[in-house]
């Protein structure tokens, strides 16, 4: 079953996560049949899903199921019924909520370097709306995710000392959720976050890093009025 949510800002907007047993959403090995049957079973609306490429492409939806299979990291919409998926093993699907549109971004830690969330905001506003809540699905946390000291270093130059986290081992590692903070205090923008570890939950999660896995999970977010 799949987990849903709305956020208190704009109740006018829905979120969906998907669970291992919803499926595999990797539109890169995938079926497209397959992937919008399994879409539908979720939101019986039309989806955009684009073919991600941690980078900061971005795409606005003007009419529900444009730009489906596109290349991109950054989907916007202000349409009604237009589901925007984002999917992911590890990496973070961000949303972020305006007063009558929203954004879904793909973000990684390349992302997240390059500044994909500063886009995703940019590119709202470029809309004529502004981020007044946000939301961060699962993706690995801190407890599984060492990473190399260069780019930890990198990070820690971008985002602050919070970046820097450390595993299970103890080892040094990115702290992806602090990242995000970070984007959404800087703004003053409240956000809900899962908390949950795509790693850690092998029940219900697929993880590249972990497990090796090809499998990915979608989170798909749509305005119903």
């Amino acid at each position: 079953m799949p987990a849903t949510f709305q956020l208190s800002k704009n109740p006018a907007v829905n979120v969906v996560v998907s669970h291992r047993a919803d499926g595999d959403f990797n539109s890169d090995v995938v079926l497209n049949i397959v992937l919008q049957q399994r879409r539908r079973k979720l939101v019986d609306l039309p989806w955009t899903q684009l073919s991600e490429v941690h980078g900061l492409t971005s795409q606005w939806v003007n009419r529900p199921g444009e730009f489906d299979g596109e290349t991109g990291d950054i989907l916007g919409t202000a349409e009604i019924g237009a589901v925007l998926g984002v999917w992911v093993g590890d990496c973070a699907p961000v949303l972020l909520i305006g007063k009558h549109s929203i954004v879904a971004a793909h973000a990684g830690w390349k992302g997240l370097r390059d500044g994909v969330l500063d886009s995703a905001a940019a590119f709202m506003s470029e809309h004529g709306d502004q981020v007044i809540e946000g939301f961060v699905g699962p993706h690995i946390q801190q407890c599984c995710y060492e990473f190399g000291e260069q780019d930890l270093e990198i990070m820690v130059e971008r985002f602050g000392k919070t970046a820097r986290g450390c595993d299970r081992q103890g080892r040094p590692a990115l702290d992806v959720a602090a990242c995000i903070r970070q984007f959404f205090n800087a703004n003053k923008v409240p956000w809900l976050e899962s908390g949950e570890c795509t790693g850690c939950l092998s029940d219900k999660y697929f993880s590249h890093r972990i497990r090796g896995e090809r499998e990915r999970h979608i989170v798909g977010v749509w305005r119903t009025s």
